[in-house]
């Protein structure tokens, strides 16, 4: 019997990761479902509040599967649990490392050359995260149907801006913690 709901995450993550990951100047895909298209329009204004913070990221040289997994678990294992703006939050900075830049040098071949990989693999261990488990917690708030059904009303307003502010800030001190005991 097929898990219903581990294969609408697999979808959503798909479409998201996908989306970030295209060639620089290809036209995006129209949104698979009502989920991916609000976690685009979500992701766009966490984005949009965040550049400073999220361009640091632009470019990332590292393990991107290592430190979204790790992301992953400071995120949603936190005491307080999970909440839809830590998942949206989390999605987001991944499709971010993702997003392939117009190559300006040789040796960028390469590494944009990993970034179909990384797509693969991070919809791997998100929908294995999300399905898995923190699946409780999002099949008891209503799923991806909650999902939209939280940002919905949100969309149409310029909502909560300092939550996220604040919320994307930790996120870059436990990144830049995270790389600060790797370099050493």
């Amino acid at each position: 019997m097929a898990d219903a709901f581990r294969e609408r995450t697999a979808r959503l993550l798909t479409d998201y990761l996908e989306y970030c990951a295209r060639e620089p100047g290809t036209a995006a895909r129209q949104p698979s479902s009502p989920e991916a298209a609000v976690l685009r329009c979500v992701a766009a204004q966490i984005r949009e509040y965040n550049v400073r913070t999220l361009s640091v990221y632009r470019g990332f040289r590292w393990n991107r599967v290592e430190l979204v997994a790790w992301m992953a678990q400071k995120l949603l294992a936190s005491p307080r649990g999970p909440n839809w703006y830590r998942v949206a939050s989390l999605l987001t900075f991944a499709g971010m490392l993702l997003e392939r830049h117009p190559r300006e040098a040789c040796g960028r071949k390469k590494k944009e050359g990993n970034v179909s990989r990384d797509c693969r693999l991070l919809v791997a261990l998100l929908c294995a995260q999300l399905s898995g488990q923190h699946r409780t917690w999002l099949l008891a708030n209503g799923g991806w149907d909650g999902f939209c059904l939280f940002f919905q009303g949100s969309l149409q307003q310029t909502w909560t801006r300092h939550m996220v502010w604040v919320f994307v800030s930790y996120c870059t001190a436990v990144v830049l913690l995270y790389l600060w005991r790797k370099l050493l």
